[in-house]
């Protein structure tokens, strides 16, 4: 203690670092708590670092000890320490100290509350990220109480107004979170738009290594999505490396974890799965999700729907016991990702499970299988009827008497009506397009031979526009004046050529009628001589 009655940070976070180490937590708690309450002065260092420290011990403290009043409590009193903290640090506390919250376990419920208090005090203050960030906070507590449709109108308005202010590392948290909300709400195209934003944000700024970690994360869960489970083991895979190596976020791991497992399942890639179990930093992690994942490996690889079955009510009594008040943390059926693989699973399961039934026979009783796999018979029928619409079953379901016909694969082949050339053509379409595909085609040439027509085109109407023709058009009207002047004059030359012609055999004329008549005066004198 020192004169003023005041605590002294720095020696009192030593003594209360001893205790904890000691074990004496009780002690260490109050010693911690008595930093908190202290106020520090805006140009004591030491003190500010020795009172942030306090703080993040005691939040420790208090998640070990599941205290999650203390926890709520200890937001509060640490409000005016955030006066004289850069803004940077108190958003990193804030986020810090929700997230122990969080792990104290407190009901969802009064997280929202505190969220909203707090948002309300930023607000006040006018801490502007600061307060974006707690939106943010509170969109997530939206998310985990299934409020799915108000957390999307929350996030769409948040994210109006920090693209104004271009926080770009706030806005890549905010596409993260944005691609699973569309991802919850089964609209895969948009929550892999949203994944390709936060993608862009991170390669303009420096991304974290937590929010890589996430971005790999929803990158694996969206190709599982579609089916890619290689593709998608390789983005898990780096995400549980992320997360693991962190230290920190054990909770992100064990999720990562579990897709990644499940991914690894669906390659039916036995040897590389067990190689994959009993690596190191996977036996780090133990519980009744990862038992029931082996469970689960082992029975895919063995196609036993009677040993999935049984798994998984397993997980769902577990289930319900988590409902009732215990942990989610190693819950396998708590995760909705991980539900819908593993139902994707056992369809597939299922479906293999009937084919391999029904192979040995022509014709089977549909109660007979029902009896076989433990199934009720009508899930049977529709199974079997869909197997047959998406052709990995060659047969009919005889409905009158309650059995299934597999065809050989001759009867099939012979079964079939013969084809016109429409018919063949759509029973090959896809060998019809990758030919189609491979022959040359001059569609490229003739767009760039179009595009030159419609450019020269274009030009030719700007150049009217601007008058650049009307001279030619003067030129060539007067040319055509002088044309047709020329004709004219041509035609007028030939008219006076024909007149001189018509005048010279008039007076021609006129001299043989002379003649004629002299002669003909002479002769009668010749007469009469």
């Amino acid at each position: 203690m020192i004169p003023g009655g005041s605590v002294d940070c720095a020696h009192t976070l030593e003594v209360a670092e001893d205790h904890y180490g000691r074990g004496d937590r009780s002690t260490a708690r109050e010693l911690l708590q008595s930093i908190v309450t202290t106020d520090v002065a805006v140009d004591d260092g030491d003190s500010i670092r020795a009172k942030e420290q306090a703080v993040y011990r005691l939040a420790e403290l208090l998640t070990v000890t599941k205290d999650g009043e203390a926890a709520i409590q200890l937001l509060s009193d640490v409000r005016p320490f955030f006066q004289v903290l850069p803004k940077a640090k108190t958003t990193k506390m804030v986020r810090k100290l929700f997230e122990h919250i969080v792990q104290c376990g407190v009901p969802l419920r009064q997280q929202e509350e505190v969220c909203l208090e707090t948002v309300h005090w930023a607000r006040k203050e006018r801490r502007t990220f600061l307060r974006h960030r707690l939106q943010l906070r509170y969109v997530e507590i939206l998310f985990a109480e299934n409020r799915k449709s108000d957390a999307l109108a929350s996030l769409s308005a948040l994210l109006k107004e920090v693209r104004r202010l271009d926080d770009r590392t706030l806005l890549l948290d905010i596409h993260l979170l944005e691609s699973k909300l569309y991802y919850a709400v089964m609209d895969i195209q948009k929550a892999r738009a949203a994944l390709v934003s936060a993608r862009t944000t991170a390669n303009s700024i420096y991304c974290p290594p937590l929010s890589q970690a996430e971005i790999d994360l929803q990158s694996g869960v969206l190709h599982a999505e579609e089916k890619d489970s290689k593709t998608a083991y390789s983005y898990l895979y780096e995400a549980f490396e992320g997360f693991h190596q962190l230290g920190d976020q054990a909770r992100q791991a064990r999720r990562s974890l579990r897709y990644m497992i499940l991914s690894k399942i669906s390659t039916d890639s036995p040897d590389e799965l067990a190689t994959l179990l009993s690596s190191k930093s996977v036996l780090e992690y133990k519980g009744t999700d990862m038992d029931a994942l082996r469970g689960i490996a082992d029975a895919y690889n063995k196609q036993d729907t009677h040993l999935f079955n049984s798994i998984l009510s397993k997980c769902r009594a577990e289930a319900a016991e988590s409902g009732a008040g215990g942990s989610n943390d190693t819950n396998l059926l708590a995760d909705e990702v991980v539900r819908r693989q593993v139902n994707d699973m056992y369809n597939t399961l299922l479906e293999r499970h009937l084919l391999k039934v029904v192979s040995p026979y022509n014709r089977v009783q549909i109660t007979y299988v029902s009896n076989l796999l433990k199934l009720d018979a009508m899930v049977v029928e529709q199974k079997l009827s869909q197997l047959i619409l998406d052709r990995k079953l060659r047969g009919i379901v005889d409905q009158q008497h309650r059995c299934l016909l597999v065809f050989d694969d001759e009867a099939a082949e012979a079964s079939k009506p013969g084809m016109d050339g429409s018919e063949a053509f759509y029973e090959n379409a896809a060998d019809a397009a990758a030919a189609a595909d491979q022959a040359p085609t001059t569609l490229y040439q003739d767009a760039l031979t179009a595009l030159e027509c419609y450019n020269t085109l274009v030009t030719a109407l700007f150049d009217k526009v601007n008058g650049k023709f009307d001279t030619l058009v003067e030129e060539n009207i007067a040319k055509h004046k002088g044309a047709k002047a020329k004709e004219e004059d041509e035609e007028a030359n030939r008219k006076n050529r024909r007149g001189g012609v018509g005048n010279i055999k008039d007076t021609a004329a006129d001299r043989s009628g002379k003649s004629d008549n002299g002669s003909k005066q002479r002769r009668p004198g010749d007469k009469r001589k």
